[in-house]
């Protein structure tokens, strides 16, 4: 498409990023997944929030834009058709990216539910309050949009995967998806049914590099190799919380009481440290903080004490073969 020029930059198609690295462009393009992310910079030892939306367009069907967590950008789920103002093309990790600055917006056109009533898509066009041209791109983004939930739709009622549950089964259980549960805004418990993404390991201060790498990611490379240390920690049995542990300062940050026993003592023992998997469904994404206890569910109740003593026994053994090996023979 031709790009329109204005304040914000051009209106571009997603395909044509590669044209724009390092300049300002406005995006118009349908949200696929929304993921809170968390960077963390080296020097300050500062936090700093995130939003990593996943986004697609007629020209492109994936393409990632990095927003600063606000309560605008909070309220972006799956489905939701945004005209992003002032974003910044990057190169990032061999590939693309859009990047905000503090001069972005970020303006949600129509959200998921507007596009569940295609007669209606026309009026809501017709009464946006943006450009012609604006409005030929968000009519082709919610044309395109369409299409892909009904081939989605369709695949997924053809294909039925042995190990995955049935759908009546699904509705049986009165779990919530991911987007009724980001609108949660009391504290209580629930039920999602969810596909898990990607597991990511908390930082440690000897880790600032890949901190916001995945499992998968941290052990591909090549000098990395040592998971059982990645994952298995002192800490109490009880809580879940790792003992012992120091923030990018050295200062101590374990809680000095456990809020599960009755006498408030920790459990030492071996866990699993805690850490992030990303769940997602049609709906959005979502974090969530695994601990000790929830771990051992996931990896089919193994517990960290068994794990660590496998670990030294093997240590030991490959010890003792190696020392084996280099002994001189006494008939040489």
């Amino acid at each position: 498409m031709a790009a329109v020029v204005s304040w914000y930059g051009p209106l571009i198609d997603l395909s044509a990023a590669a044209s724009h690295v390092g300049g300002f462009v406005q995006l118009l393009a349908a949200v696929r997944r929304v993921l809170p992310h968390q960077e963390q910079n080296a020097a300050t030892g500062r936090t700093y929030q995130k939003t990593i939306v996943e986004v697609g367009d007629d020209s492109r069907s994936s393409f990632c834009v990095s927003l600063w967590s606000s309560k605008q950008s909070s309220d972006i789920i799956a489905g939701d058709v945004l005209l992003m103002q002032n974003i910044k093309i990057v190169e990032f990790r061999n590939g693309l990216e859009g990047r905000a600055s503090q001069i972005s917006a970020v303006q949600v056109l129509l959200n998921s539910k507007d596009l569940l009533n295609p007669e209606g898509i026309g009026e809501l066009i017709a009464c946006s309050k943006v450009g012609d041209a604006t409005k030929s791109k968000l009519r082709r983004v919610i044309e395109w949009t369409v299409r892909t939930k009904c081939a989605l739709g369709e695949s997924h009622q053809q294909v039925t995967t042995k190990n995955w549950k049935e759908a009546k089964e699904k509705e049986s259980t009165g779990s919530l998806c991911i987007s009724e549960l980001l609108s949660q805004r009391t504290l209580c418990n629930m039920n999602v049914y969810a596909c898990i993404a990607k597991m990511v390991l908390v930082s440690s201060p000897a880790s600032h590099s890949k901190g916001h790498l995945s499992v998968i990611d941290i052990h591909s490379l090549k000098e990395h190799n040592d998971i059982v240390r990645d994952f298995i920690i002192a800490g109490c049995k009880l809580c879940g919380s790792p003992l012992y542990h120091k923030n990018v300062h050295g200062e101590n940050t374990f809680a000095i009481d456990c809020p599960n026993n009755p006498k408030y003592l920790h459990v030492p023992g071996q866990i699993y440290k805690p850490f992030m998997i990303y769940v997602y469904d049609h709906s959005g994404q979502v974090p969530l903080l695994v601990r000790n206890k929830a771990a051992e569910i996931l990896f089919a109740n193994i517990i960290a004490d068994d794990v660590s003593e496998c670990y030294k026994r093997q240590l030991l053994l490959e010890t003792y073969v190696k020392s084996d090996f280099d002994q001189p023979c006494e008939e040489c």
